[in-house]
């Protein structure tokens, strides 16, 4: 009994001193709590920094294995045998014990970590005046100040070097260009009148694009322009598609049309000043002027031939336009002004011009024939006062001054009228004189061919003066073999046959003039009397002058001087010129002229008192089928008229050519078809010109 209370006494002697160190309440008690604190707190004086690292390794396993081990001392409870655990308050104080202990081993081994890898002092000292908030400032201000550099430099590179383009850009953006066509310049005629000039006048475009409520726009632009049904619908489609960016609605309109659109500030319609060529007169001097496109280039005349010389150099202008594209009032500026183009002052007279119109078409309207040609030229200067084309419209058979100057590029045989250029060569050259005679019969083989006089006769003794007179061909061959074909090739030459006048009007014609070894058979004797080559109105005028000046060739001239932008006149060169035949030639020449109009084929060329020479011609014109008849088996005819006034003094010469009279009537002919026009002309140019016949001089006799 004795030994079970020692051994009860033994069992609970580990209780009693677990239950020695905690208080009442089952806490440690403070000695304890203090000296567990106290080892928490302090490490081993004796270790050392690598025997800490050494026991912290060793801690580790021990403390997994008291975590499965149980500790010394504690108390199992006879529940233990059936499965029921219970835990006594000594192994709770120890357990608390060693996760505290666990703890702080944890932090031990941490800050020893820690202290391992430090940095070295130098390098510590290094960081910390990196990270000081004094160093960091200066870096950043560092920082900054180099940003603030590349900014400024930046700006000033824009600024100066980039300045232009960048400007342009931004202009571009909010600007528009606009060309500023300059004034093309206008033709006066040698008294200063109005012959062609520009006036303004307005293009009228759109945007579809920009357009709002397009349909209703286009109708009023209809309202406004009297637009055609087909130029509506047009536009309608176009507003509806919207495929471009562009359209014209009008061009060339009258300029306060365009002020009524450009009033109605729709965005997306356009008004743009343009120019608007006119001819003042109307249809006068259509003919030499010609015309230019709806671009103001010029294409045909005049205006072609000149049109580098008249159309100046274009300017500039800038708009400021706002987010809708509408033009800002009063923001218009001109960046390059135009320049003016030169003036031209023509030779042509402005009422002599119409006149010559008038009287070529009334006779072409009475004899029914397809059109002709007049043109009157100063003899001594050869400027051209006047230069008519007139031609009848095939699908409306009216009568009108045609664009198309038919004097200079049309050619046709001349016929008798190249008589005169053979029977002055003759004088000229001294083979011949006024009174000598042939014996001409009406007809006579040359070649292979029968050629004919225009009318039957006996063989005829006939002077020189009686050939020209009567129109001989037989007879003019006759004077052509006298002098030598070889010579008569060289006269035709000079007086200008074959090549282009120095007029170089557009598309004139040089006409046709073989040389003389290409000429086989009988057109080795019909050049004599004007078939079997070709000339132009303008040439025969100008070859024929030649005898009316005396014998010296003077090239025809449309273009008396130019006025520049600054109204400079300068005047052109003088025509070039040439003796062709000598004055005394040229002169008999004249007298033999004298008496066709007075007493040849010509009688319809006199003008009361008025001495004048002249001669006519009848050529057979060369039809599209090779041949000289039509479609109907009719001749096809060429009459003309050339004559110049007064013969005494010589200061007109006027051509008069009629291109198809009528077959088959007595208007077919030179001297029934060209010379009245040239009759009905006379009294203008001596009233204009104010020409006064020489004392004592006379018409013909009676």
């Amino acid at each position: 009994m004795s030994d079970r209370m020692s051994g009860r006494n033994n069992a609970a002697a580990p209780q009693q001193r677990a239950a020695a160190g905690r208080s009442a309440s089952g806490r440690p008690t403070a000695g304890r709590a203090a000296r567990i604190a106290a080892q928490r707190s302090t490490p081993s004086k004796n270790s050392s920094r690598t025997s800490s690292s050494a026991t912290a390794r060793r801690a580790e396993p021990q403390r997994r294995s008291s975590s499965a081990t149980p500790v010394r001392g504690a108390v199992t409870s006879s529940r233990a045998a059936v499965g029921t655990t219970r835990r006594s308050p000594v192994a709770s104080t120890k357990r608390r014990a060693t996760e505290s202990n666990k703890r702080s081993a944890a932090r031990d081994v941490e800050w020893k970590r820690r202290k391992v890898s430090a940095p070295p002092p130098e390098k510590r000292t290094r960081q910390r005046c990196v990270a000081s908030p004094l160093r960091r400032l200066r870096i950043a201000l560092v920082v900054v100040a180099v940003v603030l550099l590349a900014i400024v430099v930046r700006v000033a590179y824009l600024q100066t070097k980039e300045a232009d383009s960048l400007q342009s850009a931004g202009a571009g953006q909010w600007t528009r260009t606009y060309s500023l066509p300059a004034q093309r310049g206008t033709m006066f005629d040698r008294h200063g009148n109005e012959l062609a000039m520009s006036v303004p006048a307005a293009s009228i475009s759109i945007n579809p694009k920009l357009l709002v409520d397009g349909a209703v726009i286009v109708q009023e632009l209809d309202t406004l322009l009297d637009l055609s049904d087909d130029e509506v619908a047009s536009l309608l489609r176009e507003v509806e598609s919207k495929d471009r960016g562009f359209v014209y609605v009008a061009r060339q309109v009258d300029a306060n049309a365009g002020d009524f659109v450009s009033a109605l500030g729709h965005a997306g319609v356009n008004v743009d000043d343009v120019s608007r060529r006119e001819m003042p007169g109307g249809d006068t001097g259509r003919s030499v002027l010609g015309r230019t496109n709806i671009d103001g280039v010029g294409i045909a005349g005049l205006e072609k031939q000149y049109d580098d010389m008249m159309t100046g150099t274009g300017g500039s202008m800038t708009r400021e336009v706002d987010p809708q594209q509408r033009t800002i009032a009063g923001s218009e500026s001109i960046t390059q002004a135009p320049v003016a183009g030169n003036d031209l002052v023509l030779t042509i007279d402005r009422s002599i011009q119409f006149a010559t119109e008038q009287v070529l078409l009334e006779q072409l309207e009475r004899i029914g024939a397809k059109g002709g040609t007049v043109i009157a030229l100063e003899t001594k200067t050869g400027e051209i006062l006047g230069l008519a084309s007139v031609r009848r419209d095939d699908q409306s058979g009216e009568y009108g001054v045609t664009n198309g100057n038919f004097a200079a590029v049309d050619s046709y045989e001349p016929g008798s009228v190249a008589k005169v250029i053979t029977i002055a060569g003759a004088l000229d050259a001294g083979v011949v004189t006024p009174d000598a005679t042939f014996t001409v019969p009406w007809r006579k083989q040359y070649g292979d061919d029968l050629l004919k006089d225009s009318h039957e006769h006996p063989d005829e003794l006939m002077t020189v003066s009686d050939i020209l007179t009567e129109s001989s061909n037989i007879g003019t061959i006759m004077v052509q073999q006298e002098l030598g074909r070889y010579e008569h090739y060289d006269y035709m030459t000079a007086f200008g046959l074959g090549s282009k006048t120095a007029l170089d009007f557009p598309g004139e014609s040089p006409g046709i003039l073989k040389d003389v070894d290409d000429l086989w058979g009988s057109e080795r004797v019909t050049v004599a009397y004007g078939q079997g080559m070709s000339s132009t109105s303008l040439q025969l005028v100008a070859a024929i002058n030649v005898i009316a000046n005396g014998g010296i060739y003077v090239a025809p001239k449309l273009v008396k001087a130019t006025v520049g932008p600054d109204g400079k006149q300068t005047p052109m060169p003088s025509a070039a010129s040439h003796r062709v035949v000598s004055e005394r030639a040229a002169a008999q020449t004249t007298a033999m002229m004298q008496r066709v109009v007075c007493e040849g084929t010509a009688t319809r060329a006199q003008v009361g008192n008025l001495p004048i020479a002249g001669k006519t011609g009848t050529a057979f014109k060369a039809a599209d089928n090779g041949t000289y008849f039509n479609a109907n088996g009719q001749r096809i005819y060429y009459a003309s008229f050339v004559g110049f006034f007064p013969a005494d003094n010589p200061q007109i010469t006027i051509l008069v050519s009629v291109d198809e009279p009528p077959a088959g009537t007595n208007d077919r002919f030179g001297g029934t078809a060209a010379a009245p026009v040239f009759a009905a002309l006379v009294p203008t140019l001596l009233h204009e010109r104010n020409i006064q016949p020489a004392p004592g001089s006379r018409g013909c006799p009676e």
